[in-house]
């Protein structure tokens, strides 16, 4: 097994240390943190229930609010860059 190493400000390496059970390493309270969370989000795999039609508009909307998005933000910075001119 290869070992890192990694650097963390101390207040990471207080919260790890406040999260580990027993005589666990920092490894193992890292991978079982990572772990919990996967196994978090992969509750909600297959939660929505769409038709076609429903999948199709969602995508829609979505590649519509990426667009939106990209626009406010191109307009926000050339706001600042000429601000900052």
């Amino acid at each position: 097994m290869a070992i890192k190493s990694l650097t963390v400000t101390e207040n990471a390496y207080q919260a790890l240390k406040v999260m580990k059970h027993g005589d666990e390493s920092f490894s193992e309270v890292i991978l079982r943190l990572s772990q919990e969370k996967i196994g978090q989000a992969a509750r909600f795999f297959g939660a929505l229930k769409l038709t076609p039609a429903e999948k199709a508009e969602l995508q829609k909307r979505i590649a519509r609010q990426r667009i939106d998005l990209e626009q406010e933000f191109s307009t926000r910075a050339k706001k600042l860059r000429k601000m900052l001119a």
